[in-house]
Order: structure tokens, then C-alpha cells, then sequence
């Protein structure tokens, strides 16, 4: 335990002062302090790339031969790389400290993406500055305050989270002793209240990345089938919860070729949002069909409904319909709207008060 807090108090130090200069040999000197290994890898996938390493072996995941323990780093429920670590042998003990320190390292990796676009707009707006500094001082200043903002926001609040998510999990898996029942509720609360929050930063991010054109597409081919299977089962858990009747209707042989994350994001914030503002023993339903050379998905449920006034306004940033929604920034539809538009499809919604609403994704199937 003393160990694994002195790596997460290092590592949070060393990327507080410098977040990016030597990311790797920092990480994985200070997580060999308390597991002994051979190598050490972080591979990024869609598409696969090794982007940080240490006495590395080869390039590849798949070529990896030795004895190895693997995490997946994860991101809104999404599996966005892996770290290995080879060695050996590992104890069990080393099993619950790497998979605790993985949440660390999932979470200031994605810090690191931070910092980078944050880099790029100040270079961006430096730049900008010269060409308009006499009719556009007022336009780069609130620029100059939103970058500010944004380091704030990663920094500041990302960073403790770390600590926080990394400790409930070690926790959680008893590796501080046994825990009551009661005890297990509590860790599972604060992990769930950290993850929820480390969602709503991300959604910041995502929209920085959109108004600065910086959100790129990794697209690839895939069964759309095999991605709802898999939506389906990180809904799994609200839908119970609510006892909502969830029921699919989609052509199999539906093959796309998107960013597999993007449209992921796109299904389950939708899917998600029909969830929460539909009663409990609602009813939601998703369709998927092929039209021509387009994809409609459409996600449907018996919720509360909006009203025809504000169609167009719920894809506003910002924008909330009715009370505000504890745990969102209002940014979800806007960010689902955009991700369908550099994919050079639409959305669209049909809704009516008290009987339900229905959001249509049409996609260029190629």
C-alpha cells in the first residue's frame, strides 16, 4: 500500500511539473520501483501503435512472447490502449498493485492528449495573434482565457482524481485488508462520482477538439452488429437499474467503415440519454437498417419528450431542456452532432411531450 501511494504521489508530481518531456521512462521508473520487470509497453489501439515504452522487445502486442501482465487503459467505459509489463514471474501482489496503477496511468495519459492540444492553441492563437492584433484583441483574449480554463480544468481537477479513482479500486479489491458490505458501497459511490466527473471533463475536451477542427477520424470497416453487442453491454447496468425493456431491431449484415470509438460515443450517449429520461419499466428501442448507401440507426423510447420548440435547441452547447441534469455539462448532444457530421451524416429528432422521443443517425455507409 505505502508503496503504491508513493508512485501515484510521484507520478502525479512529475506531471504536474512536466507532463509530457519523458513521460515513459518517468512511468515505468517509477512502477518498476514496486513491481519488478523485464519491459514495459502502452499500445494506443484503432489502429494499433506502440506510443510509449521502456527496454522495449518489439513493436508489436501480438509479438510479444515473454510471461507479461496486461491492463486495459479505459475511457468512458472504452478500451483506448493496453500496458504491458514483462517479466519472470508476478505474484498476486503484483497483480493488484499493476491493475490498481493502470487507473493512474489510463488517466494521466489522457491528461498528456490534454496538454498537447492545449499546446497547439496557444501556438495556434500566438500565431493568429500578429495577423489579427489590431481588429481582433478582444476575439484572442477570451481565446487566451478558455486555453486557461481548460489547463485549469485538466489539471487541477484530473489530477487528484488519479488518486482518488487509483485508491477506491485498491480498496475495493481488499487490498488494504478486508471490507464490510457497507464499506463496498461507499468505494463503488466515490469510483462511480469520480468517473462521472472525469466524463464531464472529457466532454470539455472533446468540444476544445471540435471548435479548434482538431477532432481527427481513425476510420476503419466493421460490423455494426458486433459494436451494439457491445454498447448493449455497458448499458447493461442502467437498464437494470431502471428495469427498462430494451429491444433491437438490426440487419446483421450491416458492414461500415467510421471511427469504431466515434460512433461508439455517438450509440451510447444516445442510448444513455433515452435511459435517463425515460420512466422506470420504460421501454427503449434501437433500429438499425441499410437505405441506398446509408446507414439510418435510429434509438427510440416512451420517455418524458421534448417539445417541438426545442428541436433544434437541444443540440446547442449548453443546452438543457426542463431542470438541469446533475452530472452534465450540456455538451453530450452537441459533441454526438458533430462526431455525425465529420462523418458526413445527419441527425435528427422526432418528439412529443409525455409520450417519447426518437433520434435518427443517418451514415454514409462508406
Amino acid at each position: 500500500m505505502e508503496k503504491y501511494q508513493n508512485f501515484a504521489t510521484k507520478i502525479e508530481k512529475f506531471f504536474k511539473i512536466n507532463p509530457s518531456e519523458n513521460f515513459d521512462i518517468e512511468l515505468f521508473g517509477l512502477l518498476k520501483e514496486i513491481i519488478d520487470f523485464e519491459s514495459g509497453y502502452i499500445f494506443f489501439v484503432n489502429p494499433e501503435r506502440l506510443e510509449y515504452s521502456f527496454n522495449p522487445q518489439t513493436k508489436q502486442s501480438k509479438c510479444i512472447k515473454e510471461n507479461f501482465l496486461m491492463e486495459n487503459l479505459t475511457f468512458k467505459n472504452s478500451v483506448f490502449g493496453k500496458i504491458y509489463i514483462t517479466g519472470n514471474k508476478f505474484d498476486d501482489n503484483d497483480k493488484k498493485i499493476f491493475k490498481a496503477c493502470s487507473s493512474i496511468i489510463a488517466n494521466i495519459t489522457k491528461d498528456i492528449e490534454i496538454s498537447k492540444i492545449i499546446k497547439m492553441q496557444v501556438d495556434a492563437l500566438e500565431k493568429g495573434y500578429y495577423e489579427v492584433q489590431k481588429s481582433n484583441k478582444k476575439i484572442l483574449e477570451a481565446e487566451k482565457i478558455k486555453s486557461k480554463f481548460l489547463s485549469h480544468v485538466s489539471h487541477e481537477l484530473r489530477t487528484p482524481l488519479n488518486s482518488i479513482l487509483g485508491f477506491s479500486e485498491l480498496m475495493a479489491n481488499g487490498f488494504a485488508g478486508p471490507i464490510t458490505q457497507k464499506q463496498q458501497e461507499y468505494l463503488n459511490d466515490i469510483k462511480a462520482s469520480g468517473i462521472n466527473l472525469l466524463g464531464m471533463i472529457n466532454e470539455v475536451l472533446d468540444m476544445s477538439k471540435i471548435e479548434s477542427n482538431m477532432m481527427k477520424l481513425t476510420r476503419k470497416e466493421f460490423m455494426l452488429n458486433d459494436l451494439i453487442i457491445e454498447i448493449e453491454n455497458i448499458i447493461a447496468p442502467l437498464l437494470i437499474k431502471k428495469d427498462i425493456k430494451f429491444t433491437k431491431k438490426i440487419d446483421k449484415s450491416i458492414k461500415i467503415k467510421a471511427d469504431y470509438q466515434k460512433i461508439q460515443q455517438v450509440l451510447f450517449n444516445l442510448l444513455s440519454n433515452a435511459i435517463k429520461y425515460t420512466d422506470k419499466c420504460g421501454k427503449v428501442e434501437l433500429r438499425a437498417v441499410k437505405e441506398d448507401n446509408f446507414i439510418t440507426i435510429s434509438i427510440k423510447d416512451n420517455g418524458i419528450g421534448i417539445d417541438k420548440k426545442y428541436h433544434k435547441k437541444i443540440f446547442n452547447k449548453f443546452e438543457q431542456v426542463g431542470e438541469s441534469q446533475a452530472n452534465s455539462t450540456g455538451l453530450g448532444l452537441t459533441i454526438t452532432r458533430e462526431i455525425v457530421k465529420l462523418h458526413g451524416g445527419t441527425i435528427d429528432v422526432k418528439s412529443t411531450p409525455d409520450i417519447g422521443s426518437e433520434f435518427i443517425v443517418r451514415l454514409p455507409q462508406i
